[in-house]
């Protein structure tokens, strides 16, 4: 998973927040997860980051549902995010961020296995130091 395409950091007056746009490209096959006792497989990716408020800021910023095995090779391209990156602190200027790309395996029977791939799968991005926003055909 790689970020494609920055778009925007902006601040939002009428939420006086900040708001990250970007697309993503992510190129995961999760096929061999599946077996005879796997129902489905929810997978997203999420933004994770410090801030003088917060130790720990986590953000689900694309998820989906995979059901069956011939759907878990996820090949997306210039994919924008499904839920946008907001601070309501404003703290997000300058700021290091990880994107993980994450999974929980649904059985048919028996415990639920939650969060694979949050090690392996990890790319860091660093927002910029001022307010950007790109042209629409960038």
């Amino acid at each position: 998973m790689t970020l494609n395409k920055f778009e925007e950091l902006s601040y939002v007056p009428s939420y006086n927040a900040e708001n990250v746009l970007f697309s993503l490209d992510v190129d995961a096959d999760l096929t061999t997860l599946f077996n005879w006792n796997v129902k489905q497989l929810f997978v997203w990716v999420a933004a994770e980051y410090k801030t003088r408020t917060y130790e720990k800021n986590q953000v689900i910023l694309w998820d989906t549902i995979i059901e069956d095995v011939d759907e878990a090779h996820i090949f997306l391209k210039d994919e924008k995010l499904k839920y946008e990156l907001t601070s309501f602190e404003r703290e997000l200027r300058n700021r290091e961020i990880n994107l993980t790309l994450s999974w929980d395996i649904m059985p048919v029977v028996g415990v639920l296995k939650m969060q694979g791939g949050r090690d392996t799968n990890v790319h860091q991005i660093n927002l910029p130091q001022k307010y950007v926003k790109l042209p629409q055909n960038y």
